[in-house]
């Protein structure tokens, strides 16, 4: 009757353990050997704590070594970065990832009484380094994610998104990723209904608190008077600005967009979590008699309220991003910064 997708406290504790004991010196993982390989350090400031690595090649994980151990010397795994690791850093260790290849990264720390963990994926781009600093926090843990930078001399760390979609080609294939059942033409139809009828109580949710309005042209126009005043006597010839408006242009339509992009990740992760459910609780899903049952469709439901918060705000945050992005390269495609301090950089 159990769903799975992202491991369970159990889960969670017996992968923390199994890491524990392979642990040692640099893990199983082996660095990519690509020229433009992305390279990520990962920062643990809590005891007992590993990263492990897996994509559609490695459904049972690659260990990358233990830090904050008192029995263990911590791994030396160090990849040569441009940006150094924060002062305060407790423990850490570095990576290379080879670029364009969906990775996921498990956290794992066990201490005397509590076990917590992290799972997200992303796409490392080629070239590109990466920070996570793992913190314990009252009550569990926390995890954030970083795009590594260096403008004139100046180290910088850009948020980045955490996308919580699992391992789908992995399905099966790993006790952390759950079992899968063969696919019928009534599973399929049970699903489908059942993540349907969540995406509409979704939707009749938020219409009651839409998200923020996009930029107007009145508030462009605002911002682009507002922008040449800045610059003085630097000037941009017509050809800027129109790539400026069209770049605002586009981050409106990625905003009109995030609610449907939020409620496609929303309605892969539940139908992934479905897919290990057995037929019988299937059946009783929308109107559940098994009192076991209805406590399970209410936990999930919990679950994947919380999935789809956490979801819409990793979309805004990769909206912001495409747009620093597009305005950087624009800035960049202009001499822009040669000219003035405050220009786009990403």
């Amino acid at each position: 009757m159990s769903l799975s997708l992202f491991p369970s406290a159990r889960a969670f504790t017996a992968l923390a353990l199994a890491s524990l004991l392979g642990g040692c010196a640099q893990g199983t993982y082996t660095d990519s050997t690509e020229p433009d390989a992305a390279k990520l350090r990962f920062i643990s400031n809590t005891s007992n704590t590993t990263v492990d690595i897996y994509d559609e090649q490695h459904c049972k994980g690659q260990t990358t070594g233990m830090l904050n151990n008192i029995l263990m010397v911590d791994t030396k795994r160090r990849v040569d970065m441009r940006v150094p690791p924060p002062a305060k850093a407790r423990g850490l260790l570095e990576f290379k990832l080879e670029p364009g290849k969906k990775t996921m990264l498990m956290i794992n720390t066990i201490g005397g009484a509590s076990v917590c963990g992290k799972a997200f994926s992303f796409t490392p781009k080629a070239g590109e380094e990466y920070e996570v600093t793992f913190n314990a926090v009252q009550g569990g843990c926390s995890t954030m994610f970083q795009r590594l930078s260096r403008f004139d001399g100046k180290d910088v760390r850009i948020p980045q998104p955490l996308f919580e979609t699992g391992m789908p080609a992995c399905q099966g294939q790993s006790p952390i990723f759950g079992k899968a059942i063969p696919e019928t033409p009534q599973r399929k139809v049970l699903i489908e209904r059942i993540v349907e009828s969540r995406v509409q109580s979704v939707i009749a949710t938020e219409a009651a608190s839409p998200d923020r309005p996009q930029t107007s042209p009145q508030e462009l126009d605002a911002l682009i008077v507002k922008r040449k005043a800045a610059m003085g006597a630097f000037s941009l010839p017509e050809d800027y600005w129109a790539q400026y408006r069209q770049n605002y242009a586009l981050s409106n339509q990625e905003a009109a967009g995030r609610q449907a992009r939020a409620l496609g990740l929303y309605k892969d992760v539940y139908s992934l979590r479905l897919g290990g459910t057995e037929d019988a609780t299937l059946e009783q899903w929308m109107q559940p008699e098994d009192s076991a049952i209805k406590e399970l469709v209410k936990a999930n439901d919990t679950l994947m309220d919380k999935y789809y918060a956490d979801a819409k705000k990793s979309v805004m945050l990769d909206e912001v991003n495409h747009h620093l992005e597009r305005m950087a390269q624009l800035d960049q495609r202009f001499g822009v910064c040669a000219h003035f301090d405050k220009c786009w950089r990403y």
